[in-house]
């Protein structure tokens, strides 16, 4: 007698095969069926709260084309109406500025506020050179940063020279031969704060 399930599992495993492998031998392409119907709505997520997000454009460029021999005081100025008490102010300056005469010496560019620099941190940089007397290097540099705490209404922004800690005064130069500019846009308070 002959095990007629031992034929019929080794003929359908061989017609599976043949069909599963037989459009890949002769190079035939096989289309999706119909598409079934829509299942059943899943279920309900987690309710969460809605935060309305304020967005509002507040910003100011004052430019200017004129060098500034200074080596104290104001270089520039810019006034822009803060709206809101509890944002910040992001301001940038851009210039050319150079110190020069002298070796191991150093300039200050910093940011004023109504005429207090921003605190604890403020926003500043410093042109140091060594060991070129006789160069005259200019080159434009931006000085950036973020400054809280500021109240809101109208607020005087000044790009101002001075010396570096520790050194005494030499000479420095701004916006030789090219645009200065101070930017200033109010920002929402950073929520890292």
């Amino acid at each position: 007698m002959t095990d007629c399930t031992a034929i019929a599992t080794s003929f359908f495993t061989y017609l599976w095969i043949s069909l599963a492998v037989f459009p890949l031998i002769f190079g035939i392409k096989c289309t999706d069926g119909p598409k079934g119907p829509q299942g059943p709505p899943g279920p309900q997520g987690v309710t969460g709260e809605l935060t309305k997000v304020e967005w509002f454009e507040n910003w100011r460029q004052c430019a200017w084309r004129s060098g500034n021999g200074a080596d104290y005081g104001e270089i520039g100025s810019c006034t822009i109406t803060k709206q809101k008490s509890d944002s910040a102010l992001y301001v940038t300056y851009g210039a050319n500025m150079r110190v020069t005469g002298c070796s191991g010496c150093c300039k200050r560019w910093y940011i004023t506020f109504n005429g207090a620099e921003c605190s604890p941190i403020p926003i500043d940089g410093a042109v140091y050179q060594t060991n070129t007397n006789n160069m005259n290097l200019h080159r434009h540099r931006n000085i950036a940063g973020y400054c809280m705490n500021i109240a809101a209404g109208s607020v005087v922004v000044r790009a101002m020279v001075g010396d570096c800690s520790g050194h005494g005064n030499y000479d420095a130069d701004s916006g030789w031969n090219s645009a200065s500019r101070i930017i200033v846009r109010e920002v929402p308070k950073s929520p890292y704060d």
